[in-house]
């Protein structure tokens, strides 16, 4: 059975990229609550720019989300810097549940006590993701810059499975998948199962998780990156996990069935489509909007989101992101259902269940 508003989506995006201009509206609105984090993680470079004076203000957040509501948007992910560092946080969760939206929150997961678990399952939170960059305690708190976050994280997690509410939000577990945490990827997936994960997310380090386009430019970055001797014992750590997934966490998504190519630098045009500028609709703090890094227009300057989306600078930014070969592997700007018109059939023509 086809579900025809489906294939007009799918195949909207597919045409967009095309012809380089949005015919549909984003599938998520993401919003960077703030750059503050409590962490100083060696792949990132968000904290190293924190300015809690450009942070949006509730008011300010509620108008976007009101606007991106009524585009049709349908999901919001909110996110840092750690967005629980931000005191609005739970009210903008509550505010955009109650107008319908699916509400993610990307965390470094640090901050979830007993109190605040509770909090989160009654804003009737969606999903919850959580960051966790190794099976061990030292390998995460390495990666992570700050001794005992592991620690807390789980605790945080427990907090979460022993809250009292029936539905509870969906929990995912993010691995950064990097030279310093390769060892532990078998052990990292008995893990979550141990601490009733719902989901586990592998994604590939990436050397500056800003500009994502920069790529290329880099070259050990920083020791994370996989490679030499070592990308034999990645083949065998993915293959394993490969395995594992029939017990269960299915690693589906794009980019796992690229990482081992990604590490060797070996991805070719077509092997990775990115909808970057079309799928998500980017803000952070100051009112920013935008596109892989790049600035395309500000809220505060310009109130209406469409005009920004659907302006010059945005259609430039398309251009120059149709034209990136630097292969970043970020399921957030994938949409595989959309990928190719052969992809937009295998999701539409399966048999209703």
């Amino acid at each position: 059975m086809v579900e025809l508003d489906k294939l007009k989506k799918d195949f909207g995006f597919w045409l967009s990229r095309k012809i380089n201009f949005p015919l549909v509206p984003p599938d998520t609105l993401q919003i960077s609550l703030t750059s503050r984090c409590n962490l100083k993680c060696q792949m990132c470079n968000v904290w190293k720019v924190a300015n809690i004076s450009e942070e949006l203000t509730l008011q300010e957040i509620k108008g976007i989300l009101d606007q991106c509501r009524q585009w049709g948007v349908k999901e919001v992910n909110l996110c840092g810097g750690e967005p629980l560092l931000c005191e609005i946080c739970l009210d903008v969760i509550e505010y955009a549940k109650s107008l319908g939206l699916t509400v993610i929150l990307t965390t470094n997961g640090t901050l979830i006590t007993e109190g605040l678990a509770e909090k989160l399952t009654q804003s009737k939170l969606d999903i919850i993701t959580i960051s966790l960059d190794g099976a061990r305690p030292e390998t995460h708190d390495k990666i992570r810059g700050q001794l005992g976050a592991f620690n807390k994280i789980i605790q945080g997690i427990a907090h979460l499975n022993n809250c009292a509410q029936t539905k509870k939000p969906v929990k995912v577990l993010i691995l950064t998948l990097s030279n310093y945490n390769l060892d532990e990827l078998e052990e990292y997936f008995y893990l979550a199962r141990k601490l009733s994960i719902d989901a586990l997310y592998i994604t590939s380090v990436v050397p500056d998780n800003v500009k994502l386009y920069s790529q290329a430019s880099q070259g050990d970055e920083g020791g994370l990156w996989i490679k030499g001797e070592r990308l034999k014992k990645l083949d065998s750590m993915i293959d394993k996990i490969d395995l594992l997934q029939q017990e269960g966490y299915g690693l589906n998504y794009p980019s796992f069935r690229l990482i081992k190519r990604y590490f060797r630098k070996d991805l070719r045009e077509g092997d990775w489509v990115c909808f970057a500028g079309y799928r998500r609709f980017v803000v952070v703090p100051g009112g920013s909007i935008q596109m892989c890094g790049e600035e395309i227009g500000n809220a505060r300057k310009e109130p209406s989101l469409k005009k920004i989306w659907y302006s010059s600078a945005a259609k430039k930014r398309r251009t120059g992101i149709k034209k990136c070969h630097n292969y970043c592997l970020q399921d957030c700007h994938a949409r595989q259902e959309s990928a190719s018109l052969g992809d937009i059939i295998k999701s539409n023509l399966r048999k209703k269940k």
